[in-house]
């Protein structure tokens, strides 16, 4: 068995533990890094088809923290771009501004319609305490609204009736429609000024991986392990004594564990296991896969706007992103690609669906968007990613907390990152974290 020593042990490779490896670095640490798979990146990554670049997800850096932002800046230099890019929800045959504004509402549904969403919305209770989505979003924006553009859009996008999710799911789409302020713009049509679903963000010239390959390469190769899967953490008396990798292959034998494993799996793999009551609790949380599929196609542009939103079930997807819309640079100049996610459970069809099968399934709802002929496909892919993210249902968050609580307990352990926590964290959100975590540990092992 090859033993591995350093004082540090990054578990992962996702965009959290390498911005814990980038100040671990910074600070001149001890410390490797560990990937199951062959690349870094998770699900942070920028992926190639032919001429063609596109992100795992619609990605985005948001200048949220003026000291990560320039920690970025230094990164990336003149190649991280400011972007404005807008959102369309496509509902019934027309595209609405998302986040949804009053002007736009006004100028595209029928009066009957916009009477009804006033009606609602004077009857609607506004903000009260609720456990599940489905009350809380009618209560907020009134049955016809809340159904039209946000019930049935998070029902396909988390795979769980409404009712059964947590309000941790709402964002803020729909915010700005007070009643005042809709009924004012319904009968005089005045004009909003909307801000995009995206809004103004930076993304890198070649795509969100850039970040990830920067964070790698100041890292270093000599602080990276890949192809080395988590299979056992051995504990006693409160600390993790021993990492074992690849089912036996490397040990490690660690002062200090930062782990940024999905919570449910760390629960699994622990030696001796957690108590069952822990276990029962991590076998109860469920993960949505995503399936994207993906078109290289033969025209400028599909669409002006960077994400397109689809509640309604005709479609497989729910939502289609243009990376060209995010820096022309990810396609060749006459052509663009498009990418549709397809979130779905393991026993899905959809999951499990021959790649032909699944292609034509994706293309017959497309054509019913635009027009668009089969011509102009230069090349066509599915990528699958397990386990994309958590299923946020009631309860969720008192489960969670249960086995943080746990972890916590182990002198020698810290676990972050969104899998780890099951906290919605955006790259901004894990520079701060990894900067913090590192700090911490620094502020430690100087006895104070």
């Amino acid at each position: 068995m090859q033993s591995i020593e350093t004082d540090i042990q990054i578990l992962g490779g996702g965009p959290a533990a390498l911005t814990a490896g980038y100040y671990a670095k910074k600070h001149r640490l001890d410390f490797a890094l560990f990937e199951a798979g062959t690349d870094v990146g998770g699900n942070c990554r920028t992926l190639r088809s032919g001429d063609f670049r596109f992100d795992t997800g619609a990605h985005r850096f948001h200048d949220k923290d003026p000291e990560v932002t320039s920690e970025v800046k230094k990164l990336l230099g003149d190649t991280l771009l400011r972007v404005d890019a807008p959102s369309e929800i496509f509902f019934e045959g027309q595209f609405f501004r998302f986040p949804l504004t009053l002007n736009d509402l006004v100028g595209k549904l029928d009066a009957k319609t916009l009477l009804k969403i006033s009606w609602d919305k004077l009857q609607a209770p506004g903000e009260t305490v609720t456990d599940n989505f489905e009350t809380f979003a009618v209560n907020q924006y009134g049955r016809t609204l809340a159904e039209r553009f946000l019930l049935n859009y998070s029902q396909k996008l988390w795979g769980e009736a409404t009712h059964k999710l947590s309000t941790s799911i709402s964002g803020k789409r729909l915010k700005g429609l007070d009643l005042k302020t809709f009924i004012r713009s319904s009968l005089l049509g005045e004009e909003q000024n909307p801000r995009h679903l995206d809004g103004s963000f930076f993304y890198p010239k070649y795509g969100i991986g850039m970040i990830v390959d920067k964070l790698s390469e100041f890292i270093g190769d000599e602080h990276i392990h890949l192809n080395s899967r988590v299979s056992r953490l051995v504990h006693k008396s409160g600390k993790i004594e021993r990492v074992i990798l690849n089912s036996g292959e490397v040990e490690l034998s660690p002062d200090m564990v930062i782990s940024t494993l999905p919570l449910t799996l760390s629960a699994k793999i622990l030696d001796p296991p957690p108590p069952s009551e822990l276990l029962t609790i991590a076998d109860s949380i469920k993960y949505r896969n995503l399936v994207l599929c993906v078109f290289g196609l033969n025209r400028t542009v599909f669409s002006p706007n960077a994400s397109l939103y689809f509640p309604s079930k005709e479609f497989p997807f729910t939502r289609l992103y243009e990376p060209k819309n995010r820096s022309v640079h990810m396609a060749p100049k006459d052509q663009t690609v498009i990418v549709l996610e397809l979130p779905c459970y393991s026993d899905d069809a959809i999951w499990n669906m021959p790649e032909e099968a699944l292609r034509t399934k994706v293309w017959e709802a497309l054509r019913r968007i635009k027009p668009i002929l089969i011509e102009e496909v230069i090349c066509y892919q599915t990528y699958k990613l397990p386990f994309a993210y958590p299923v946020l249902e009631i309860g969720f968050a008192e489960k969670v907390a249960r086995l943080v609580e746990y972890f916590e307990t182990f002198k020698n352990l810290h676990v972050t990152g969104r899998s780890a926590r099951f906290s919605y964290l955006h790259l901004h959100d894990l520079f701060k974290t990894g900067k913090e975590l590192i700090d911490q540990i620094v502020y430690e092992g100087n006895g104070r």
